[in-house]
C-alpha cells in the first residue's frame, strides 16, 4: 500500500473515531445523573408550543419564570442566566415540582408530536420578566408525559406541548425528591385519566 493511500485511511479512521466519540457523548447526555443547581431558569413543563417556521425541528415555547432548586443534565455554569448589552436576559429550562400541586400528568401516544425543553436557550421577555420563551427540539418517536394540556388527550396531536418521556420523568422526579430530602412523593396520583378527552 502506497503512504499517502495509508495516510488516507489513517485520517478516515480518526474521523469516525471523533464522530463516534461525539454521537456517544450526544446520547449519553440523557443517562446521567441530572444536575441540581439554585438559580432562575424557565419552567416549561406545561407549555404550550408552536413550530419555528425558521427552523423546522424545534418549536418556540412559553414557559414561566422561576428561581429555586431546578435540575438538568448541564451545568449550573451553562444554566447560569446571563444578560446582553441590550438587557436581553437569556436563561435556561429545567426541572422543578413548582407546578405539580396546581396541575395534572397526561400521557399522549407515540406519533404526537411533543418538544423537550430540558436545557433548551430560553429569553426572558422585556415586557414580562415572569415569562420567558424557549426554543425545544419536537420529537414524535416515543410515548410523552406533560403538565400540560388540561388533560384533554385530544390536544396531543396538535397541542406541541413540553414533555418528556416516562423514564426521564420518573428519573428527574425522583433525583429531585432526593434532593430536596422528601421520603414520600406528595403527587402520587396527580394524574389525568387515561381516557380522558375533552370536547
Amino acid at each position: 500500500m502506497k503512504l499517502s493511500s495509508f495516510n488516507r485511511l489513517k485520517k478516515i479512521f480518526f474521523c469516525l473515531l471523533v464522530l463516534n466519540c461525539y454521537l456517544g457523548n450526544a446520547y449519553s447526555g440523557q443517562s446521567q445523573k441530572p444536575i441540581s443547581c439554585q438559580q432562575e431558569y424557565a419552567l416549561c413543563t406545561s407549555a404550550a408550543c408552536v413550530p419555528d417556521p425558521r427552523h423546522p425541528r424545534y418549536a418556540l415555547c412559553t414557559c414561566v419564570v422561576k428561581k429555586d432548586i431546578s435540575l438538568g443534565f448541564t451545568s449550573c455554569d451553562k444554566r447560569e442566566p446571563k444578560i446582553n448589552k441590550y438587557k436581553i436576559k437569556r436563561i435556561r429550562s429545567s426541572f422543578s415540582f413548582a407546578q405539580f400541586d396546581q396541575k395534572k400528568g397526561m400521557m399522549c401516544p407515540e406519533g404526537s408530536p411533543w418538544t423537550d425543553c430540558l436545557d433548551s436557550p430560553c429569553t426572558v421577555s422585556p415586557r414580562n420578566p415572569s415569562q420567558a420563551i424557549c426554543s425545544c427540539k419536537i420529537h414524535h418517536k416515543k410515548p410523552f408525559f406533560t403538565l400540560g394540556g388540561d388533560c384533554n388527550t385530544s390536544s396531543c396531536a396538535t397541542g406541541y406541548w413540553s414533555g418528556t418521556t416516562k423514564a426521564n420523568s420518573t428519573l428527574l422526579r425522583n433525583t429531585l425528591l432526593e434532593k430536596l430530602n422528601m421520603n414520600k412523593d406528595p403527587w402520587p396520583y396527580a394524574a389525568c385519566p387515561s381516557t380522558t378527552t375533552k370536547n
